[in-house]
């Protein structure tokens, strides 16, 4: 069964850093150049003023961090003390449990040929139970170490930090309710999508229209990546998405490489007899698919698999007209923007890779 979007979770924010940390992905290099200037530069006594109010931003923002990591630190103990004390109650019960089966090899054994007894049950049960919460922690520990180097490296603000480390702690103690599910894809993606703008590299900066839409709803645009981006992740030669299937979303790869193939036809305004045309490419990280689900009713012309693990963040067209048509000035600025995209596609070759249209 192939692979769907599923909601971020404490492991898949942990599997977006780790493809972030790859050299191969270089987003600091591909989006520095896009990184827009600061239209409000002051001077003088207002120039005074805004450094005040920045550096008394800071002095917030860097007291609010230490309150967080005070809490998350209150947390870790709290949660470590427990687990420790079950584990050694687990751990007592169980030599009990052992020390009981030296001695009373058949007390309550059930009879018949291949019955296991009672109590080697419960050992089992236990045996098992501690294997699990060691297997837990340890896992705990190593996202928690994996997620620090990444900030550490990165040098990502300490409130961001203890934000990221809060979501995979809150994660890892339990299951993730189905009700829950949204809200913690949204706060994944939101606490992502902050880490890769101060990294210089916001999400969807690589297509021009996002990138233009960013300098003129920066607000808006980070609504969008928080309620209509959804991680999707693949495996080495895993097929993403196959010739006619309805599609619903354009694909960015933040990490890893597909290879696209597809057999199309010639554009509708050619002559008739005119061959179609055979497509395979290997795509990258930066590079997006079937971008036109985004503007109109759109099933898939070719096949996508993966070559490597991928990460792909998927931009759902439901979601995303929900959040351009929220604001008048935004949903105009798309507007136009769909109706020059879609008549480029309407002369061109109908592929799922597709060059972004005039965003002027």
């Amino acid at each position: 069964m192939r692979p769907s979007a599923r909601p971020g979770t404490g492991e898949d924010i942990v599997v977006i850093l780790r493809h972030l940390a790859d050299p191969a992905s270089q987003p600091q290099q591909r989006y520095r150049e896009h990184r827009p200037a600061k239209s409000d530069q002051r001077g003088g006594s207002h120039g005074n003023g805004v450094q005040n109010d920045s550096e008394s931003e800071s002095m917030s923002q860097s007291f609010n961090a230490q309150l967080l990591k005070v809490q998350i630190w209150l947390q870790d103990c709290y949660r470590d003390a427990v687990l420790l004390l079950s584990l050694a109650a687990l751990t007592f019960f169980l030599h009990l449990v052992a020390i009981l089966r030296t001695f009373f090899a058949c007390l309550c054994c059930f009879r018949g040929a291949g019955k296991v007894g009672l109590l080697t049950r419960r050992y089992w049960s236990l045996a098992n139970l501690i294997f699990q919460l060691n297997a837990r922690r340890r896992e705990r520990k190593a996202q928690q170490k994996l997620a620090a180097e990444f900030l550490r490296r990165h040098h990502i603000s300490a409130l961001l930090s203890m934000r990221l480390q809060k979501h995979i702690n809150w994660l890892q103690p339990h299951q993730v309710r189905p009700r829950d599910a949204e809200k913690v894809r949204r706060n994944a993606m939101t606490i992502i999508s902050d880490i890769l703008e101060e990294m210089s590299a916001p999400p969807l900066m690589d297509h021009p229209f996002f990138r233009s839409f960013w300098n003129k709803h920066p607000k808006l645009q980070a609504q969008l990546c928080c309620e209509a981006l959804v991680p999707v992740f693949h495996s080495a030669h895993e097929i993403v998405f196959t010739v006619g299937e309805s599609c619903s979303m354009m694909y960015l790869i933040i990490n890893g490489k597909a290879q696209y193939a597809a057999q199309l036809p010639p554009p509708r305004d050619s002559p008739a007899g005119t061959a179609g045309t055979q497509v395979r490419k290997t795509l990258n990280s930066g590079q997006w698919l079937s971008e036109a689900a985004l503007w109109t009713g759109w099933v898939h012309r070719g096949e996508l698999h993966t070559l490597s693990d991928c990460v792909f963040f998927g931009l759902e067209a439901g979601r995303f007209a929900r959040v351009i048509s929220s604001q008048k000035a935004a949903h105009a600025f798309a507007a136009s923007y769909a109706r020059k995209f879609v008549e480029g596609l309407n002369r061109s070759i109908q592929s799922d890779i597709t060059e972004a249209g005039p965003v002027d």
